[in-house]
């Protein structure tokens, strides 16, 4: 608690919450445990925190993977990272890949283009995902828009999410490069469409957002 800001970085490879997926994957856990313990860490501000899921793995479908989404952001950490499965060589699932029924890349990093829990429009919609949450949270600069919408419309995170990368890529936006003064007005284009938010209201938490990460 009493060291100086910034001097530890941590990192969470939780890859996920449900149960057989880890067990798959050999990571025996207590959930509760850790989770306790990341938030101990993650509660003083001091210590920048990491967690790490992994799309792709046994198991777990994309509805069971949104609410390892839904529990790892409740945690609140600095960075919330979404990967996606690669099969390298030597690692146990690139042996039993054919046992899995996984399709992947034959060029590095052999990443997974479909298994039987998420098929490739699954990997495509969370890869669209990732870009949403890796623009809004994990650049800091949409904590309170955030905290806003998610109170006022009663969505879950991953909800949220998956609904503005759909939103964007039904108009058939491209983010890629984009100026974040136009990302940020098709964020705010999305969530005033949405139940519960107050457009004056979703401008002045947008505008201190911004005020808070200029400069």
């Amino acid at each position: 608690n009493g060291a100086p800001a910034g001097l530890f970085q941590l990192e969470a490879g939780l890859q996920s919450f449900h149960a057989p997926t880890l067990e798959a994957v050999t990571r025996r856990t207590d959930l509760d445990k850790l989770c306790g313990n990341l938030q101990r860490l993650i509660a003083p501000g001091n210590v920048h925190v990491h967690i790490d899921l992994i799309a792709g793995l046994p198991h777990e479908n994309l509805e069971q993977f949104a609410h390892s989404f839904d529990k790892a952001y409740a945690l609140q950490p600095h960075m919330l990272q979404l990967g996606f499965l690669k099969l390298l060589h030597g690692s146990r699932l690139r042996r039993e890949a054919a046992a899995y029924g996984y399709r992947y890349a034959d060029i590095p990093p052999y990443e997974v283009k479909g298994c039987p829990w998420m098929d490739e429009d699954d990997l495509a919609r969370l890869h669209r995902l990732e870009d949403a949450l890796e623009r809004l949270y994990n650049s800091g600069r949409f904590r309170l828009t955030l905290a806003y919408v998610l109170g006022q419309t009663g969505l879950r995170p991953f909800a949220l999410f998956n609904g503005l990368a759909s939103y964007l890529h039904t108009h058939g936006v491209q983010t890629a490069g984009m100026a974040l003064d136009a990302y940020t007005a098709l964020v705010q284009d999305y969530f005033r469409t949405l139940p519960g938010v107050e457009t004056a209201r979703l401008r002045d938490v947008m505008a201190c957002d911004s005020l808070a990460s200029s400069g």
